[in-house]
């Protein structure tokens, strides 16, 4: 029987960062806040880490007000 292993997955300012592909293919990373919603798709854990830094704020803000 084989297992299935689940993609490494980050966390970063309450957002997660999963790695969608490996050197193959390219590497890229799929970055979501917490609520689920999708925040966008990167090449690298910096540039994840930059993404979520400058959009948390704004997300926050959406999710606040649709509350």
């Amino acid at each position: 029987m084989s297992q299935v292993l689940a993609a490494p997955c980050w966390n970063h300012r309450g957002c997660s960062i999963q790695l969608l592909s490996g050197e193959a293919r390219g590497v890229s990373y799929r970055v979501w806040h917490h609520s689920g919603t999708p925040m966008g798709q990167v090449g690298s854990l910096e540039e994840a880490r930059q993404l979520i830094d400058e959009q948390i704020l704004l997300i926050r803000q959406r999710l606040a007000s649709a509350a």
